[in-house]
């Protein structure tokens, strides 16, 4: 285990930014199989007369998915409003001494820590809320078909 603050703080950026990278792969396989839902309804929902129940849970969870699958675009949206010291946004608009000077600067790497640590935990936030939606969503599908096969 590193001693020195150094080695410390390169690797919580290094694990900061592997959090970041998980969330953008969930966001890729929350958008896939979203899609999966999204089109059998579109293949079999058009033209079908539906119980007025189960035409309101269909409804229902159709748009709770669309609003999943908007949140989880969300989440992978780049912010490029923040420019950070200690970031590319901040480091695109500097000079190579500017960029020497902020990166000799012995906080800039715990304050890119923390900023990489808030943009992780602003994503997972992000997944969770399109996971809950999904799940209600999906209780509103299975509602329908129930209510349809019945």
């Amino acid at each position: 285990m590193p001693t020195n603050i150094d080695a410390r703080l390169d690797a919580a950026t290094t694990t900061v930014l592997a959090e970041i990278s998980r969330t953008d792969a969930k966001a890729g396989v929350l958008l896939t199989s979203f899609s999966l839902p999204l089109a059998a309804l579109v293949a079999t929902v058009p033209g079908r007369d539906l119980p007025p129940l189960a035409a309101v849970c269909v409804g229902a969870g159709t748009v709770g998915l669309v609003a999943a699958m908007l949140t989880v675009l969300v989440v992978v949206r780049p912010r490029l409003d923040g420019e950070h010291r200690g970031s590319y946004l901040h480091w695109a608009r500097c000079t190579p001494d500017q960029v020497l000077a902020d990166l000799a600067a012995p906080t800039g790497q715990a304050e890119h820590v923390i900023r990489l640590s808030e943009i992780a935990r602003r994503k997972y936030g992000g997944l969770r809320l399109a996971v809950d939606i999904t799940g209600t969503s999906l209780v509103a599908l299975a509602a329908a078909l129930l209510t349809a096969l019945l």
